[in-house]
């Protein structure tokens, strides 16, 4: 006896030909599935390959908007014969992702730091905190602390920089009453974590810088101060520059004193200033330009060591030198390399 699925009726042709055609579709299906597939891999190899491309490109463009006299104007390369040995901060590329999340931790540490209770919870967020935490108690007894007194609108900038071999990320938040205030993050070398740069957040000066301008206390001192060429003021042989010292973080305050100091244009400090003031002009548009909080265009941030005469002259007024310029910035890199 036979089996009753054994005596299965002949297909019609008409059925072998539907069943054809389900089968081409099937296949065309499949070849459409692995055709999307391997142009996703294409267009993903080909994204990760262009932002690779332009982060060389954005390295590249960095360098070549001020890596040495040649590359600036004619009128430049006619004034200086020798290249100057400058600083500038190149971008520190991270992806896009990255770059969401450390945004938003260097939110939460600047909120952390600023709820802190008192001087030694402050430090705990603050990079280089042994150091700097001296510093911060010194500070602290005769200035009072950096307060959050308008509604912050969110972040206006922020930046990933290399500055001195440091990965830098530079944070400026808007706030609906009050002038702006800027957060400075490094990398710390222990743990791996981002933390605030107290000396740059609280534009921390060693000496008064009032006292020290007027003929009190030590008379060579290094301060973070505002930088301003006075062509005025110059002559054949020297370049003359301003000096402002700033007030807090989050304030328009700004010294009564302001110094002038007279560099020769012929030396190294002379040339390397000059050098800065015209990469300072010419990124007025750049997205390299890293945008402060309450500078002007005309001023340059720098750390100074500054000495001061040992008497007045006869209208009471004290000279200053620069002995040296200490670096571009008010980032607190000297502590960090000691």
């Amino acid at each position: 006896m036979s089996d009753l699925s054994d005596n299965k009726p002949p297909l019609s042709p008409a059925a072998r030909r539907s069943g054809g055609k389900a089968g081409g579709a099937l296949g065309r299906i499949l070849s459409v599935i692995f055709f999307m597939m391997a142009l996703g891999l294409f267009f993903g190899g080909l994204f990760f390959w262009l932002q690779k491309r332009q982060a060389s490109r954005d390295s590249g463009a960095a360098a070549r908007i001020c890596a040495t006299p040649e590359m600036l104007s004619g009128e430049l390369q006619a004034t200086l014969k020798d290249k100057v040995d400058y600083s500038f901060w190149p971008p520190c590329h991270i992806p896009p992702m990255e770059r969401q999340d450390l945004l938003r931790n260097c939110l939460v540490e600047a909120q952390k730091y600023l709820s802190a209770p008192d001087v030694v919870q402050k430090s705990s967020f603050v990079w280089n905190s042994l150091q700097s935490l001296p510093l911060m108690v010194r500070h602290y007894a005769v200035s009072p602390p950096e307060v959050i007194a308008s509604k912050p609108v969110g972040p206006k900038s922020f930046a990933v920089l290399e500055v001195e071999g440091h990965p830098c990320a530079q944070l400026l938040i808007g706030f609906e009453k009050t002038p702006d205030m800027e957060f400075c993050f490094f990398k710390d070398g222990q743990d791996g974590a981002w933390k605030l740069d107290w000396q740059q957040f609280a534009r921390y000066q060693p000496v008064n810088w009032e006292d020290f301008v007027r003929g009190k206390g030590e008379d060579i001192a290094e301060f973070r101060v505002w930088m301003i060429r006075d062509r005025m003021s110059e002559n054949k042989d020297n370049y003359a520059f301003k000096l402002i010292a700033p007030g807090m973080n989050g304030s328009e305050e700004r010294s009564i004193a302001r110094p002038m100091v007279y560099v020769p244009r012929k030396s190294e400090t002379g040339k390397r200033l000059f050098m800065l003031f015209k990469i300072n002009e010419e990124m007025e548009h750049s997205p390299y330009r890293v945008l402060n909080a309450n500078d002007e265009l005309d001023m340059l941030r720098v750390r100074v060591l500054l000495s001061r005469s040992k008497e007045p002259n006869r209208k009471g007024e004290y000279s200053f030198t620069l002995v040296k310029l200490l670096g571009e910035g008010w980032y607190g890199l000297s502590v960090a390399n000691k």
